[in-house]
C-alpha cells in the first residue's frame, strides 16, 4: 500500500470519527430536551403566530351598521301663507312642535380586506372605517303635534262648502325632519360617534389580544336621503 493511499486512509477515519462524535452529541442534546421539556434545547420545537385580522373583520362586518350614537332634538315649524287680503280673510297660520332622534351610524358591511392591517406580533392595528353619517330623524309621535292652527273666515268657509280636508300636515313633518337633520349636523353628535366607534373597536380588537388600536375615518358617503 502506498503512502498516499495510507494518509488518505487515516484522513477518513478521523472524519468519520468526528462525525460520529457530532452525531451522538446531537443525539444526546435532542434527547435530553425531549427529557426535561426544555424548548431551548430542542430544535424540533416550533412556535405558532396568529394572526386575528381576517377573524376580527368577520366579526366587525357581521353588524353591518353601528349605531355609534343618537341624540335627541326638538324644533318648532311656524308656516304662515299670506295673500294681497287680510290674514282675517284668507291667511293661515300652523305651528308644529316636532321632537325626535337622529341616529349617528357607521357603514361596516363593505369594509375591505385591508381595512385592518396587523403588526408581525399580533399586538397593534390600523384600522380603517367610513366616517359616521347622519341617519333619518325619527320624529317621536307621541311628543310630535301640531300646537296651533288658524285659518281665515274665507278659507273656512271654502272647506266648508267644499268638504276638503285642510290638515294635510305632510309638508310640515318633511320640513321638521330637516331642521332636526340640521340641528344635529350642528351639535357635537357625530364626534360623540366616532369616540363610541373608537371604543367599540378598541374593546373588539383588545378580545384578542391587540393592544394598541389606530382607528382612521376615511371619507364617508352623503347623508342619506
Amino acid at each position: 500500500m502506498s503512502t498516499t493511499s495510507t494518509a488518505k486512509g487515516s484522513v477518513g477515519r478521523i472524519f468519520g470519527a468526528i462525525g460520529a462524535v457530532v452525531f451522538v452529541g446531537a443525539a444526546l442534546v435532542v434527547a435530553l430536551a425531549l427529557i426535561t421539556g426544555l424548548p431551548a434545547l430542542n430544535p424540533f420545537t416550533s412556535h405558532t403566530t396568529e394572526h386575528h385580522d381576517g377573524v376580527v373583520l368577520a366579526k366587525i362586518s357581521d353588524l353591518a351598521r353601528f349605531e355609534a350614537a343618537t341624540g335627541r332634538f326638538e324644533t318648532i315649524v311656524d308656516e304662515q301663507k299670506s295673500s294681497k287680503l287680510p290674514d282675517w280673510a284668507t291667511g293661515e297660520r300652523v305651528v308644529l312642535d316636532a321632537q325626535g332622534d337622529v341616529t349617528a351610524s357607521v357603514d361596516l358591511s363593505k369594509l375591505p380586506s385591508d381595512a385592518i392591517t396587523m403588526s408581525g406580533d399580533g399586538k397593534s392595528a390600523t384600522v380603517h372605517v367610513p366616517a359616521p353619517v347622519l341617519e333619518q330623524p325619527r320624529l317621536d309621535p307621541s311628543t310630535t303635534r301640531v300646537v296651533a292652527r288658524e285659518r281665515g273666515l274665507v278659507n273656512r268657509l271654502g272647506d266648508a262648502v267644499s268638504g276638503s280636508n285642510p290638515t294635510n300636515d305632510q309638508g310640515l313633518y318633511q320640513r321638521a325632519a330637516e331642521k332636526l337633520t340640521a340641528a344635529a349636523d350642528q351639535s357635537d353628535l357625530q364626534a360623540r360617534a366616532r369616540a363610541n366607534t373608537e371604543r367599540f373597536l378598541r374593546d373588539t380588537l383588545g378580545s384578542v389580544g391587540v393592544t394598541n388600536v389606530t382607528v382612521v375615518f376615511d371619507a364617508a358617503p352623503v347623508n342619506p336621503s
